[in-house]
């Protein structure tokens, strides 16, 4: 694995994005999420650009199935946890 740089931005995803460069876009994607777990916005972007890759047959093609069945699962356990926190301080 790379060694992350400071310079990832969602600016600069798009950019690679808009240059055809779906791959450099996919990583730094994933950059952002790893450093910002929550972002629902990070997780979409990631999910659209890894189907586009495995339909494209691009580097990420490699991708399992099962990877993203568990970060979904993760997800949705995050969910859970913040619904019931939230239903605690409710009542």
């Amino acid at each position: 694995m790379e060694e992350e740089t400071n310079i990832a931005t969602e600016t600069l995803a798009e950019l690679y994005l808009k240059g055809e460069n779906i791959e450099k876009a996919y990583e730094i994607y994933q950059q952002l999420l790893r450093q910002n777990p929550t972002s629902i916005r990070y997780k979409e972007k990631v999910r659209e650009l890894e189907l586009h890759l495995r339909e494209s047959g691009g580097a990420s093609a490699s991708i399992k199935p099962k990877e993203g069945i568990e970060r979904a699962i993760g997800e949705l356990k995050t969910w859970l946890d913040r619904i019931q926190h939230a239903k605690k301080k409710s009542t």
